[in-house]
C-alpha cells in the first residue's frame, strides 16, 4: 500500500535530522545498520543544543515538533524499526549509496542514504526487490557468458593478478579451463560501479534472520555483470559471474527474497 499523504514526494532528511528523529521516536532501539549515521554531541549540553536546532529546522519545513509529530514521516520511520521483511544494499554508484527497503504488513518504505542525506519514499510491500533495484541506472548486460568456478580459485587469482591481462593466466594456473579463464578476464574490465544486496525476515519468534548469501554486481564500460556465491552443505563454495540485464538482476534478487520469505510463519 502506498501511503496516501506522500504518495509521490519523498521526505528528505539530513543525517543529523535522522539521528535526532530516531532517538526521539525509537530511543535505544538500534538504527538499521545499513542506515547508521553518526550521533554527535560529546556532552549533554552540546547534544541538547544540537537537538533543539534540528527540531527548529524540522518545524520550519512542516515535518513536526517533539509534541506535534508529522504522521506521514513518523510512519515511514516506524517501518524502519522492526520490519517483517527487508532488502538492504551497499552500493558504489557515483559515490557510496546505502539503501533499505523495509515492509511490515502491507506497508513499506524505500530509504536511501547518500552524501549525508536520507531520502524516504513509500513503497509497495509486494515489490521489495523491484524497489531495491530502482536505485540503479538501467545498465545493459555486458558481453560474455556465465562462468562458474570455485570461489577459492577466483579469490586467490584476483589477489595474485596485479592487472587485468594477468588474470586469465593466473586462473588457468589454478586449474580453470583456458576458455573460461579468458572469457572471465575479458568480462572483468575496469569496474565503474559495484554493490551487493542482502535480505532478512523476522521468523515466527520475531528474530531477524539474514540470508546467508548476497546478490553482488559490478558494472564496466561494456555493461553489467552479476556475481553470485553459493555454498552447498558440506561442500566448497562456488562463484558464478554472468552478464546481467535488469530483468536478470530482478530474477535473482526475487529468488533470494523468496527464499527468506519461506522462513516466515504462515498466516
Amino acid at each position: 500500500m502506498i501511503l496516501g499523504a506522500i504518495e509521490t514526494d519523498p521526505v528528505e532528511l539530513s543525517a543529523l535530522e535522522f539521528d535526532v528523529l530516531w532517538e526521539h521516536y525509537h530511543g535505544v532501539d538500534q538504527m538499521p545498520l545499513v542506515l547508521k549515521v553518526p550521533s554527535p554531541g560529546k556532552t549533554d549540553e552540546e547534544r541538547e543544543r544540537i537537538v533543539a536546532s534540528v527540531w527548529d529546522g524540522l518545524a520550519r519545513r512542516g515535518l513536526g515538533t517533539p509534541v506535534d509529530p508529522y504522521p506521514p514521516l513518523t510512519r515511514l520511520l516506524d517501518l524502519l524499526r522492526r520490519p517483517d521483511r527487508e532488502i538492504d544494499g551497499r552500493l558504489w554508484v557515483d559515490g557510496e549509496l546505502r539503501i533499505l527497503v523495509a515492509a511490515t504488513g502491507d506497508e513499506a518504505v524505500l530509504a536511501t542514504l547518500s552524501g549525508g542525506q536520507l531520502r524516504l519514499l513509500p513503497a509497495e510491500a509486494t515489490g521489495l526487490p523491484r524497489y531495491a533495484l530502482s536505485v540503479l541506472p538501467p545498465t545493459p548486460a555486458g558481453p560474455g557468458q556465465s562462468i562458474t568456478l570455485p570461489t577459492a580459485d577466483f579469490v586467490a587469482a584476483a589477489g595474485e593478478a596485479t592487472k587485468q591481462e594477468e588474470l586469465a593466466a593466473v586462473l588457468a594456473a589454478r586449474g580453470v579451463r583456458d576458455t573460461d579463464a579468458k572469457t572471465l578476464a575479458e568480462m572483468i574490465g575496469d569496474i565503474v560501479s559495484r554493490g551487493q544486496f542482502g535480505c532478512a525476515v523476522r521468523d515466527k519468534w520475531g528474530r531477524r534472520v539474514r540470508a546467508d548469501r548476497v546478490i553482488s554486481f559490478f558494472d564496466t564500460a561494456d555493461g553489467r555483470y552479476l556475481q553470485v556465491r553459493r555454498v552447498e552443505e558440506n561442500a566448497a563454495a562456488w562463484t558464478t559471474i554472468s552478464p546481467a540485464n535488469p530483468r536478470r538482476m530482478l530474477q535473482h534478487l526475487t529468488d533470494l527474497h523468496d527464499e527468506q520469505l519461506a522462513l516466515r510463519p504462515t498466516p
